[in-house]
């Protein structure tokens, strides 16, 4: 749902975008429930869309064991949610929930950048999909 800025010409404020059909408080326009799919595209966003939450799992090989400080130091950077742990596998596994784009950018650090004095020999993802709220109010260390 997008708040509408304009349409034709009229500035509305409060208007909501729904679903394609444009929903009008009673009062906002008189008789005007709706628009038609004609003048849809003269309707602005003032707000970019919502980006896509994701989960996703990862586990982290190499020698990474003693380092899930630095994966939570990153995940609050990022601002994303979720947790971190050594493993018995002498690995570091976890979730990390947030929006697409930065999930993305987080898979990429526990890939090839990692915490400092850490060697990176893969990182795998999985159970990755998309979540309509997030689960965790923060990104922490498990132990």
């Amino acid at each position: 749902m997008v708040a509408a800025t304009h349409i034709i010409g009229r500035v509305l404020y409060g208007v909501l975008f729904k679903g394609g059909i444009l929903q009008l408080p009673p009062l906002a326009v008189k008789g005007i429930t709706r628009v038609p799919l004609s003048i849809r595209s003269s309707i602005h966003s003032t707000q970019p869309a919502m980006s896509e939450l994701i989960s996703v799992d990862y586990e982290v090989f190499g020698e990474v064991q003693g380092k899930a400080c630095y994966t939570e130091q990153e995940g609050k950077r990022l601002q994303l949610v979720g947790w971190v742990r050594n493993t018995n596998r002498d690995t570091v596994e976890g979730q990390i929930q947030g929006p697409k784009e930065t999930v993305e950018k987080m898979k990429d650090w526990l890939r090839n950048t990692g915490s400092p004095m850490s060697r990176i020999d893969k990182a795998t993802f999985a159970n990755e999909h998309a979540i309509p709220a997030l689960q965790f109010t923060s990104f922490a260390t498990r132990y």
